[in-house]
């Protein structure tokens, strides 16, 4: 009997049942490992890629497991389809309680004497401006009611650095001040505003680079997998994160220590 007292109190705070969550990117990789993850907790989850095929192969999935969910085809670059998916969630589910920035890309490998002015400026619309984009988007409706709950996704490279992609690291450095500030602006509105900055997972953008040398600073024993993050947005979209905002998470498996 105790025993169940406790997993029922650990659920009662895990549990996202009744909340709407977007995630973006969710085709593939980490955004796809969040979207199943916040499904399986009981959230409604409105999933969004630009990779139409892919997000709606993540529903189906996660639709046949019982679970709820809806896939909506989205360029975060774009106003049009930003608010295109606010408005499937708000028509299919009643509101936004969750954002989870999630949608990137990488510049494979590019260094400083090679980039590009163009290239520069590609990742930091995708990654950046996105994350701008979509959460003064949403803002509206969690204003109104005094609650949400945003996390955006930077990277390792937006702490450390890394040894190429300076427009990724500039962009996923941007991501977690940009965090920062909302948290401090957004606190009056009861909306927590957290990033979850992760380390090596093993995912399809993950492998454009050299595999052995991605793998080369990770301590743990195993290589991230799209549902290590996941877990850890599940805890700061939940009411056990409730006391954190403006905070960064890192799982990395020792990669880097703070």
């Amino acid at each position: 009997m105790e025993s169940r007292v406790i997993e029922q109190t650990m659920y009662d705070y895990f549990k996202l049942v009744g909340k709407t969550a977007i995630v973006t990117g969710a085709g593939n990789g980490i955004g796809r490992g969040i979207a199943q993850v916040l499904a399986g907790l009981g959230a409604n989850v409105v999933a969004c890629d630009i990779e139409k095929d892919s997000v709606e192969k993540t529903v189906e999935e996660i639709i046949s497991k019982g679970l709820n969910g809806v896939a909506v085809y989205c360029d975060v670059r774009k106003y049009e389809d930003i608010r295109n998916v606010i408005d499937v969630a708000v028509s299919t589910y009643g509101t936004v309680d969750i954002l989870v920035n999630d949608a990137a890309g990488c510049g494979g490998g590019v260094t400083v004497d090679d980039i590009t002015e163009e290239e520069w400026l590609r990742l930091i619309e995708l990654n950046l401006n996105s994350v701008f984009r979509f959460t003064m988007s949403v803002l509206p409706i969690m204003r109104a009611k005094k609650s949400g709950k945003i996390v955006n996704i930077s990277s390792g490279a937006g702490i450390t650095g890394d040894f190429s992609d300076p427009h990724y690291a500039a962009a996923k450095g941007g991501v977690i001040a940009l965090t920062k500030e909302l948290a401090h602006e957004l606190a009056k509105d009861h909306i927590n505003v957290n990033s979850v900055a992760p380390g090596l997972v093993d995912t399809r953008m993950a492998r454009i680079r050299p595999w052995e040398d991605e793998i080369a600073d990770t301590l743990w024993y195993r290589v991230g997998q799209p549902e290590d993050i996941a877990y850890a947005v599940a805890y700061l979209a939940s009411a056990a994160g409730e006391y954190c905002t403006g905070q960064v998470i890192s799982p990395n498996g020792g990669a880097w220590m703070q």
